[in-house]
């Protein structure tokens, strides 16, 4: 058995999987182009979804053996906006915000301090030479079809979240606040068809959200961008035989565009069929494909609705009692 693995891209399903792999014995090489891990984001808070299974995505972490000792907030309120209407949704740890970033609170710089305390190898700028086999890709996406465009500011008010729904603001998907202990992230998120309408989509989402904060505080704040990749492989191996994981394999919740569970997932099961022999396709088939399947239904049918698909999601938000078992049944 080859006890040692090469991974390439130090993001977060990079590093899990190096950690899991680590603690059974493994010697763990990450190969990240970047100089350190996180550049990408910008200490901006970020939601961990947990309504679309039943096991608690934390407990979940600490069963791949993952420590839970990076910043999270349980979100169990969130203000649902459509238009003027108003919808407060309640529900127990609905999600959990993390702050992405190099920042030692960061969820980035907290798994790469785990993984070097393991004694994973994390060769940061250096490509592996081409005698070096490649047994996992954790590179994230290369190309988008999704997009957040934000600005990350300080702020005076108070915690609250909120979501938002319409054309102005982002077609065909949300913008969203986020303020906890000071620290606040406004974006919009789109698709690749409304590139071009980014700049008005996040200037309307801030004027549309600005009964919550003081105007002078997003002037001063820091924008920042990003974006992901969905898509349905029939193989999540590339050419070479590596794993795909994260968001390099297209994994990603194509209705709101939360990668994050996916990307631990994902390097569970690739660890898991380094360390057992298991077809990794096998175990991403059997436990992910339905959830995906179900994204890209509800992806579809968001956009067939056209007009009628914001005021039919508020709707329905504002007339049930369980969110959360609503948003449940959405993914299976």
């Amino acid at each position: 058995m080859n006890k040692e693995i090469n991974i390439l891209g130090g993001g977060i399903s990079g590093l899990t999987c190096a950690i899991i792999l680590s603690k059974n014995g493994y010697n763990v090489n990450i190969y990240e182009k970047k100089q350190v891990t996180g550049k990408r984001f910008n200490s901006d808070w970020q939601g961990i979804e947990n309504w679309s299974e039943e096991t608690d995505v934390l407990d979940e972490l600490k069963s791949f053996g993952i420590d839970l000792s990076f910043d999270y907030v349980p979100v169990s309120e969130l203000d649902l906006h459509y238009s003027d209407k108003i919808r407060t949704l309640t529900g127990d740890n609905a999600c959990y915000l993390v702050k992405r970033g190099t920042a030692d609170d960061c969820l980035d710089t907290c798994l790469f301090e785990q993984a070097k305390d393991l004694g994973v190898n994390i060769h940061y700028g250096i490509k592996p030479d081409e005698n070096t086999p490649i047994h996992v890709i954790a590179t994230g996406p290369e190309k988008g079809n999704m997009f957040a465009k934000g600005i990350k500011f300080q702020t005076n008010s108070p915690d609250n979240y909120h979501m938002a729904f319409g054309n102005d603001i982002a077609k065909g998907f949300y913008s969203y606040l986020l303020i906890k202990n000071g620290e606040a992230t406004i974006a919009t998120v789109f698709d690749n068809k409304n590139l071009r309408d980014s700049e008005s989509f996040l200037s309307n989402t801030i004027d549309y959200f600005s009964d919550y904060y003081d105007p002078d505080e997003v002037n001063s704040g820091r924008k920042f961008g990003g974006y992901g990749y969905f898509e349905i492989r029939k193989t999540l191996h590339d050419d070479n035989g590596a794993m795909l994981i994260g968001e390099a394999g297209g994994l990603q919740d194509y209705l709101w565009g939360f990668g994050m569970r996916y990307a631990f997932q994902s390097a569970n099961f690739a660890a898991r069929s380094i360390m057992t022999g298991e077809s990794y396709d096998n175990l991403i088939r059997e436990n992910l494909h339905q959830k995906l399947k179900h994204s890209q239904r509800n992806r579809k049918l968001f956009e067939i609705l056209g007009p009628l698909a914001y005021p039919l999601a508020y709707h329905l938000f504002n007339r049930s009692k369980d969110p959360l078992k609503l948003l449940n049944m959405v993914y299976r």
